[in-house]
């Protein structure tokens, strides 16, 4: 009986000293402190904002992960780290995906996260891929208020992919009971999420403001105020960070990268990107454009010295063949089309145009990336080709590029996804402007396969079909310097090139 005795006093004494243990460390915590501001290159949308009007935009994964949080998303960890949901899993037919809730996580106006708000979130959605995701869900429902079933009409193996930036952003959750409340459009005006940073003000074209969840359920916040300034001059964006006025200078490149790197009070860092850049040819399914050639598109593809492009505008960077990222097992690798202008010319006088032609818009990648475009349009002029370049800011390119409103045209495109199979949706999917039928073909029985065998040799093959017609033109891949002033911590830039911007913010942290 003694001996119970002791047992039991001795279990309460654990109990009691680790209850008094976890109060300690809420207590010692450290509270967020502080303001950092990042003066950025690129501009933001309202409709970022919301994750139903978000898509698949890279820039729009800043705000999302500001505010908001998802089931599964890119983090240091990897590709598909479970953040909403815990864990999950997949049918042997890949037709039906359970998605396990972690329980307890609040949003910024206290409510708690549930089921219901999951499947509110996936009805809603209006952005990028869509009407593709929808037609393909027989079945969507709460099992119970932490469990999600998504039923899908056929087998769809892909479906994790469709949850990364750079595809959509179908896997961010909203809260219910708010988003009635308020409306579309109130929320957009005052985002309410789970994320780590509670939203402040959105300024469009000047400024972003977040300030710390507090009961964010990964961490605390180490900063209590993130600040994105916008900036379209690399100049501004510099002296900015020189001044103190900015703690983070994104997108150094040429004379301002080089006095970056010479400065001792600033540091210059090379966040690793998802990006890889491409020419996308809209015209070259219109018979009456001369890029509806295939030995057109070759040529200006030898047209374009590569390296030079990556020396001047992505220092540290090469010239690319493929459109995915070192590492995929799913990645044909061809090599980058050599500089051949004299090739080049001959090309096109094999295909009736040795005089050159007036191959119509083009449209450069926005803001920071404009004198890139502008490079590649000097290339095909002087083998003949001249074509009218237009400019928008990132938010109007975006508009344009989803809404398939630049048809016959050119425009310089990032193909960001994780993998090449998502890479492929993105130009495929309900975002292309063409095909040709046996790649549709091939990339439909692609999408249905479960069979591993099957669909790497699918894959392939289409990567191989889209290299021999030259339906694109790989350009570049991306590391964008930033300047980084004395005031931030280390190197905050993790090593996961889907969040190169994005830290994880909560991780920052300011110098003592």
């Amino acid at each position: 009986m003694r001996r119970k005795k002791k047992g039991w006093l001795f279990m309460m004494i654990l109990v009691i000293g680790g209850m008094v243990l976890i109060h300690a460390t809420d207590v010692w915590a450290k509270p967020p402190k502080g303001v950092l501001k990042q003066v950025i290159h690129w501009g933001i949308s309202a409709d970022w904002l919301d994750p139903a009007t978000a898509g698949y935009p890279i820039s729009a994964h800043l705000p999302l992960y500001l505010f908001h949080d998802a089931l599964v998303k890119a983090m240091p960890e990897g590709n598909f780290t479970p953040c909403l949901a815990e864990s999950w899993t997949v049918s042997p037919d890949a037709q039906v995906y359970e998605f396990k809730l972690r329980k307890g996580v609040k949003f910024h106006n206290g409510d708690i996260l549930t089921a219901e708000d999951v499947l509110f979130s996936v009805r809603r959605y209006k952005a990028a891929q869509a009407k593709l995701l929808k037609d393909k869900i027989a079945n969507l429902e709460a099992v119970n208020p932490y469990l999600v079933r998504f039923t899908f009409k056929e087998p769809f193996p892909d479906f994790l992919e469709y949850l990364c930036p750079g595809v959509t952003s179908l896997a961010w959750v909203v809260p219910k009971n708010y988003v009635e409340k308020v409306g579309d459009a109130g929320f957009k005006k005052h985002p309410i999420g789970c994320g780590p940073f509670k939203f402040v003000e959105f300024v469009p074209g000047v400024r972003l403001v977040g300030e710390a969840f507090e009961d964010y359920w990964r961490k605390v916040p180490n900063i209590k105020r993130l600040e994105f300034i916008q900036a379209p001059e690399p100049a501004t964006r510099l002296a900015m960070v020189k001044r103190g006025e900015a703690d983070i200078g994104t997108l150094m490149q040429g004379v301002f990268y080089e006095d970056a790197k010479k400065d001792p009070k600033l540091k210059l860092f090379h966040p690793l990107s998802p990006t890889r850049w491409i020419v996308y040819f809209s015209n070259q399914w219109d018979p009456k454009s001369p890029c509806s050639n295939p030995k057109v598109r070759k040529a200006m593809s030898l047209a374009i010295d590569r390296q030079t492009l990556a020396d001047v505008h992505m220092p540290g960077c090469k010239g690319i063949g493929v459109l995915g990222l070192e590492g995929d097992p799913g990645l044909a690798d061809f090599p980058a089309d050599p500089y051949d202008p004299e090739k080049a010319k001959k090309l096109l006088a094999e295909a009736g145009y040795p005089s050159g032609f007036h191959a119509g818009p083009f449209f450069p990648y926005e803001g920071g990336y404009w004198p890139m475009g502008e490079q590649i349009a000097n290339y095909w002029k002087a083998i003949g080709i001249t074509v009218e370049t237009k400019l928008l800011d990132r938010p109007a390119w975006v508009a344009n590029r989803e809404g398939r409103k630049m048809t016959n045209a050119i425009f310089i495109d990032p193909a960001t996804a994780p993998t090449i199979g998502g890479r492929v949706t993105y130009l495929f999917g309900t975002t292309s402007y063409g095909n040709y039928p046996h790649i549709e073909k091939a990339w439909e029985e692609y999408q249905k396969t479960g069979d591993s065998k099957k669909r790497k040799e699918l894959i392939w093959e289409i990567q191989r079909m889209i290299h021999d017609r030259t339906m694109f033109i790989p350009l570049v891949n991306t590391n964008s310097p930033a300047a980084f002033g004395p005031r931030v911590k280390g190197n905050p830039y993790k090593v996961q090139p889907l969040i190169w911007f994005t830290a994880p913010l909560e991780d920052i942290e300011l110098a003592e």
